[in-house]
C-alpha cells in the first residue's frame, strides 16, 4: 500500500486552526530499510491544537521532533521534559513515549522518522552527547523545519521523491554535525594508518611517493611508514605495489588491453618496470599469465 502526502486543516471548538502535512517514503519495506545504512520513513509538520497529545505509544523507527513555536511536554523513560521553540526531542525506536501540546501556547513542530544501521549508531551518539539525553536545546529549529518541509510536501512514490528524501535526511544530519561538534560519522577518530590506507586504496593508480604522502598528512616519512607497518604488518610502499599488481592481474585476465596500456593506467614508469615487478609478484610474466588464465577458461 502506498501512502501519499496528507494535508489536513482542522479547527477545534475554540476555533483554533491547525494544519498537518505528512509524507511516508515507501520505496522499500521496513525490514529492508532497517538493514540499510540510513533510510527515511516519514516527514511531517503540524500546528497543534491546544492540549493535542500523542501516545503513550512506541514505534518501530526513530523519531525527531523540532519545535518551532509554542510549548509542550514530553514523557519518556520515566522522565518529563518541558519543551519550547528551539528544542528538539528524540524518541528512539521501540521506546514508549507520550507528548502533549501546551493548552495556553500549543506548539508547532516538524518531525522526521528514520531507521537503518547507521541511523541507530548516530542516534546513540546524539543521546550520549546530549546533556538531557532525549532533548537538545537552543537549536535553530526553523532551519531544520525548512529542510523537512521539502520532503513533507512530496506527493506519491517515485525515484525522484526517494532521492529527495535521502537528500533531506543527510541535510538534517549535516546540520546536526555542525550543531553537535562531538558527533562523529564513525564513532571514533581514524588513525593515521587508516587514513593513509584509505588514500592508497583510492589513489593506487597514481604515481605516489612516500615522502609526498607524508607531507600530505603532515608527518615525517619514517613516522608514516612505521605507523602503517604496525597497523597492517606491511610497508605502505609494498601495500601500494601489491594493490597495483593485483589490479593488473584482474585486467590481464578480464580484458584484451595491451600490457603497455595496463602498465600506464596503473602508474608504472614503463612496461619493462611493470613486467619485472609483475613477474616478481606472480612468478610469471604478464603475457604468460594472460595465456595461462585463458587456457584455464
Amino acid at each position: 500500500m502506498a501512502f501519499s502526502n496528507k494535508d489536513v486543516a482542522f479547527s477545534n471548538i475554540s476555533c483554533y486552526p491547525f494544519r498537518m502535512i505528512e509524507f511516508y517514503e515507501t520505496t522499500y519495506d521496513l525490514a529492508s530499510k532497517k538493514n540499510a545504512d540510513m533510510e527515511a520513513i516519514l516527514f511531517g509538520q503540524e500546528d497543534c491544537a491546544p492540549s493535542h497529545a500523542y501516545g503513550p505509544t512506541l514505534r518501530p523507527y526513530h523519531l525527531f521532533h523540532f519545535v518551532t513555536r509554542g510549548s509542550g511536554m514530553l514523557r519518556i523513560d520515566g522522565r518529563t521534559f518541558s519543551l519550547a521553540s528551539g528544542d528538539v526531542f528524540l524518541i528512539p525506536s521501540e521506546q514508549m513515549s507520550y507528548y502533549e501540546a501546551s493548552a495556553a501556547d500549543p506548539w508547532s513542530y516538524s518531525w522526521v522518522g528514520l531507521t537503518g544501521l547507521r541511523a541507530t549508531q548516530y542516534i546513540r551518539q546524539i543521546i550520549a552527547v546530549a546533556p538531557e539525553q532525549y532533548v537538545l536545546r537552543g537549536l535553530d529549529t526553523k532551519k531544520y523545519a525548512a529542510s523537512i518541509h521539502k520532503a513533507a510536501t512530496l506527493q506519491g512514490t517515485s525515484a525522484a521523491n526517494y532521492f529527495c528524501t535521502k537528500i533531506v535526511l543527510y541535510e538534517l544530519f549535516s546540520r546536526f554535525a555542525s550543531d553537535l561538534p562531538a558527533l562523529s560519522v564513525s564513532g571514533y577518530a581514524p588513525s593515521l594508518a587508516a587514513r593513509v590506507k584509505f588514500y592508497l586504496d583510492a589513489k593506487y593508480t597514481e604515481k605516489l611517493r612516500i615522502d609526498a604522502l607524508a607531507e600530505r598528512f603532515g608527518v615525517h616519512p619514517n613516522h608514516l611508514s612505521r605507523a602503517f607497518q604496525e597497523a597492517y604488518h606491511v610497508s605502505p610502499k609494498r601495500y601500494l605495489q601489491t594493490l597495483k599488481l593485483e589490479k593488473a592481474a584482474q585486467m590481464l585476465s578480464a580484458t584484451d588491453s595491451p600490457v603497455a596500456l595496463i602498465a600506464e593506467s596503473l602508474g608504472f614508469e614503463d612496461q619493462h618496470v611493470f613486467s619485472k615487478a609483475f613477474k616478481k609478484h606472480r612468478g610469471i610474466s604478464p603475457m604468460d599469465y594472460r595465456k595461462h588464465i585463458r587456457q584455464k577458461e
